[in-house]
């Protein structure tokens, strides 16, 4: 299980514990830390607001920007195609030394000068965030243009990976680590904030339906949602790759994010793999043997709760209405789940 301090810090005030208390406290309540790593980014490494972003004139797939660096306006050439969707970005300004001993210097590139470079992330030794520059945004924190990079504690985290045993699944999420150490540092939990912003719909028992069918050792629960223009952000994105959560698109990067946080599994599915002929969405999980639950819809398996997913069934950032499956299981059932059927998961630690 990896966690990082920042976020556990959402749940818990660490403001006066250091990492070499976190680190003692984690070993002597039995989640034996494998690795503790904090990140260090690189001074005069700043925010910059991107002014205006031009192409090269003797190179396709070059920019040259003028970018504000809180000094003045640096010329920077960029090859990153998504530069051109960015306002504030990461600068190493002239002098700065990232990663490697690679220094920053006056350069010219194809024949235009450059006082600077605009980063991604693996270039200031920060995990993989994906193709491209990091565009920035205020969920780090407020972006000051000219602010070292460096002194946000959401992006200069610490990472910290721990060993459980089997018998820890209450702390296989953000949440539950935190929980445990709220209880050996008497240190007291956060309100744990619920913010509803959806639009509630009336009448929807005449558009869905849930019957379910033998004895479940789970919690499960259902929303059918549509939702439009789905956007993501910077931290989500980084935090994911911290904790080496690997997602493929912005709704599924988001379900990701919720479960890692909390511990409870979702999942999105497309609600037309289980409108029937009546044009009703009829779902209907059915409890099998050996803690397997199944989710029909038309007759047809859809998905093993906590285990897999057909990928008809499975929403992307295109589906327009989505049925919304959040599931606990108990660990113990649903490693037997596994090793009785010989399924392969998508879920489980």
């Amino acid at each position: 299980m990896i966690v990082t301090r920042s976020w556990l810090n959402e749940f818990i005030d660490l403001s006066k514990v250091s990492n070499e208390k976190l680190y003692e406290t984690f070993n002597s309540i039995g989640l034996e830390v494998d690795s503790l790593n904090q990140i260090e980014i690189a001074e005069k490494v700043v925010v910059g607001k991107i002014i205006s972003c031009e192409k090269h004139p003797d190179a396709d797939k070059l920019n040259v920007c003028q970018i504000d660096v809180g000094s003045g306006t640096r010329q920077i050439v960029c090859g990153a195609a998504n530069v051109v969707d960015a306002e504030y970005v990461a600068v190493a300004t002239i002098g700065a030394v990232l990663p490697g001993d690679f220094a920053i210097k006056h350069a010219k590139l194809r024949g235009v000068e450059s006082e600077g470079m605009v980063c991604a992330s693996s270039e200031l030794g920060l995990p993989d965030t994906g193709k491209g520059i990091m565009i920035l945004d205020e969920s780090i924190g407020e972006l000051v243009v000219g602010k070292e990079f460096g002194s946000y504690e959401k992006v200069a985290d610490t990472i910290i990976e721990l060993e459980l045993t089997a018998n820890r699944g209450d702390c296989l999420s953000i949440y539950g680590v935190a929980r445990d150490l709220s209880a050996a540092l008497d240190i007291e939990m956060k309100p744990f904030e619920y913010k509803q912003e959806e639009k509630i719909k009336l009448g929807i028992a005449r558009e869905a339906e849930l019957r379910h069918a033998g004895e479940m050792d789970a919690d499960l629960h259902y929303k059918l949602a549509t939702i439009e223009n789905i956007s993501s952000n910077f931290l989500l994105q980084l935090r994911l790759a911290m904790v080496s959560v690997e997602a493929e698109g912005k709704l599924a990067s988001m379900l990701a994010y919720a479960t890692h946080t909390t511990g409870v599994v979702l999942r999105a599915y497309d609600s037309r793999t289980f409108r029937n002929s009546d044009n009703k969405i009829s779902v209907h999980p059915v409890a099998k043997t050996k803690g397997v639950i199944e989710v029909l819809g038309n007759g047809k398996v859809l998905s093993v709760v906590g285990v897999n997913q057909e990928a008809e069934a499975i929403a992307n950032d295109e589906t327009k209405e989505l049925l919304i499956e959040a599931s606990y299981i108990n660990p113990d059932t649903l490693v037997e789940a596994i090793s009785t059927t010989s399924l392969n998961t998508d879920d489980l630690y």
